[in-house]
């Protein structure tokens, strides 16, 4: 069942320099007791409470099958946040009852990606290429076979085993239960029906499936993450920040003068990583409150290369849990500018393109495998491969693909080094 989530938003719009300046407020509730789903492209925030859902699915690529966890609390002073808490078990096989001696440690998410950083990927044995946490591939059917059952704490207190039994035919299959086996249910969830999604989520206490609004960039709300308690020791503790939807490449600049430094020197230091812009940009002081450093600044590029600069302004604290930014919209980065040491002289032709087409381009030095995917303008991937190229000029043919009329754009190589084309397809 998918939920129809409320829009929230307060801006003021002016322009500078000739580009469009905006201050938008994300907020989250008192407490941070929601998720708020931001997006860049027109400023529309969706929010979901921190209870509303366990499970993230991945929605995008063909080998992009993470599952990551919901650790988000809201913020309670003089007693604990009722919180999720995942178990790895010691068992692979659903239908033996649970007990306390088969719970082999609380998982959780790191903040690399929602794929290979999601909790129940991360117990994956790297030494197995088709293991992949939660299940295991088989090259033969192409599909993935659950091989872990994990046990969850709920924030009521109350337990649930259950394993993400495979995917399959482009659709997880998720199975739970109490510890005894009781009250057995499946859930199926169907990529196909949620096409704009980077993320879909599922919920044990309500059974539901939940989607924000199908396209967002950044999710400010609370998660842990690893700090040093000051003492040496290195504890999960919540924090409130920002992680973007992984699509996203972000550079966080520091020592800079936020209105002159230009991002195309930077271009090398883009990342995908979901906390580039994460939860230090603001700082506790008991004298004056939240603070931010006059001399930050990020830069977010979507995947259809349209360029952000977000600077942040003001943090109201647990009282609204409301960000304050300044968004300037830098237009798009063409391809030529977005062409990194690596890759030059690349064009795609015929575009528009009718049948198959082919992208030529110039590389530095040979790859064994190198990456190419397509996108639609939402930054939802269409198709992807990998293949060789070699040091000089390379034409590498794209197939046929069934693509609707309109605008795409082929990105070449990996996100640290990659170019990105626009084509036409009639």
């Amino acid at each position: 069942m998918q939920r129809n989530l409320p829009l929230f938003l307060l801006f003021f719009a002016l322009l500078n320099h000739g580009f469009a300046q905006e201050f938008a407020q994300v907020a989250t509730g008192a407490g941070y007791q929601n998720q708020a789903f931001y997006r860049l492209s027109d400023n529309n925030v969706a929010q979901l409470p921190n209870e509303s859902w366990d499970l993230a699915f991945s929605m995008t690529g063909q080998f992009n099958v993470g599952i990551a966890i919901n650790e988000s609390t809201t913020s309670i002073t003089g007693a604990p946040a009722a919180e999720l808490v995942i178990y790895q078990t010691s068992l692979r096989d659903f239908s033996v009852a649970v007990d306390s001696t088969h719970l082999a440690g609380r998982i959780l998410n790191d903040e690399s990606s929602w794929a290979e950083g999601g909790a129940l990927s991360l117990v994956a044995n790297p030494a197995d290429p088709f293991d992949f946490g939660w299940g295991s591939y088989s090259p033969v059917t192409h599909t993935l076979s659950g091989t872990r059952v994990f046990a969850a704490k709920l924030r009521d207190g109350s337990f649930k085993k259950f394993i993400v039994s495979s995917f399959a035919g482009n659709t997880f299959t998720l199975k739970y239960a109490n510890f005894d086996g009781s009250d057995e249910k499946t859930v199926a969830i169907n990529r196909g029906d949620y096409p704009e999604n980077v993320l879909v989520f599922f919920s044990f206490s309500t059974g539901e499936v939940l989607a924000p609004i199908g396209t967002w960039d950044l999710m400010f709300g609370r998660y842990l993450t690893k700090l040093d308690d000051g003492e040496g020791n290195i504890l999960d503790y919540p924090v409130t920040g920002v992680l973007s939807n992984g699509m996203i490449e972000a550079v966080k600049l520091q020592g800079v003068n936020p209105a002159t430094v230009n991002y195309t020197e930077y271009l090398d230091s883009f990342s995908t990583r979901l906390d580039v812009i994460g939860h230090d940009w603001k700082a506790f002081s008991f004298t004056q409150g939240w603070v931010i450093p006059q001399d930050l600044v990020f830069f977010a590029k979507t995947p259809s290369n349209e360029v952000y600069k977000l600077v942040f302004v003001d943090f109201e604290g647990s009282s609204t849990g409301v960000s304050t930014i300044e968004k300037t919209a830098l237009g798009i980065l063409s391809s030529s500018r977005n062409l990194q040491s690596s890759f030059k002289e690349a064009s795609v032709f015929p575009n528009p393109v009718v049948d198959q087409s082919t992208v030529v381009f110039t590389a530095e030095r040979s790859y064994a495998q190198l990456p190419l995917v397509i996108r639609d303008l939402s930054g939802r991937i269409l198709w992807q491969a990998a293949v060789r190229a070699d040091e000089g000029l390379n034409a590498i043919a794209i197939p046929a693909l069934p693509l609707a009329p309109g605008m795409y754009f082929l990105s070449v190589g990996l996100p640290q080094d990659q170019f990105t084309l626009k084509f036409i397809k009639q």
